[in-house]
């Protein structure tokens, strides 16, 4: 495995209506009538933390895939001989089981046949690379602008 840093894929256009019509939504609603003052209030919460969660980016370190947030880096360690490949039907069958799916990407847990439950960092579902380890029940999803050039860094 190679060190390197590896922008996000941008934005698909899923996430990119997901987020546009739930920004509009939280700028819309104070003027509609009669909607309580918590809901003028927990859309914008709603939308602060889910960007909170986003993924602006990645590094890979040794063995430890660093996930770029807007306030800080989750860190992933990865199993020895993880197989990493690129997932360019993921979305055949995608089940989001609890996370965020489309607000400034896709985060949190997902399922599907392929791979059965994953967790997800990723921005562009058509850019998905998986890494997944059978010994160590270990299973992400992660959307690098340039996939092949991520695969080739994490197989040295």
């Amino acid at each position: 495995m190679t060190s390197g840093k590896f922008k996000t894929a941008p934005l698909d256009t899923m996430a990119r209506v997901v987020t546009v019509f739930m920004i509009l939504a939280a700028g819309a609603l104070p003027f509609v009538p009669r909607v309580a003052m918590y809901a003028v209030s927990i859309l914008p919460l709603i939308i602060l933390v889910t960007w909170l969660f986003s993924v602006t980016g990645y590094s890979l370190e040794n063995d430890t895939l660093l996930v770029k947030r807007p306030l800080w880096t989750t860190e992933i360690v990865l199993p020895p001989g993880a197989v990493t490949q690129e997932e360019p039907e993921i979305r055949n069958g995608l089940l989001k089981v609890m996370g965020n799916g489309g607000m400034f990407g896709y985060t949190g847990g997902f399922r599907n046949r392929k791979l059965g439950s994953f967790r997800a960092y990723a921005t562009n579902w058509s850019h998905a690379v998986s890494i997944t380890s059978e010994t160590d029940s270990f299973s992400i999803v992660v959307s690098p602008e340039n996939p092949a050039l991520f695969i080739q860094s994490i197989n040295g």
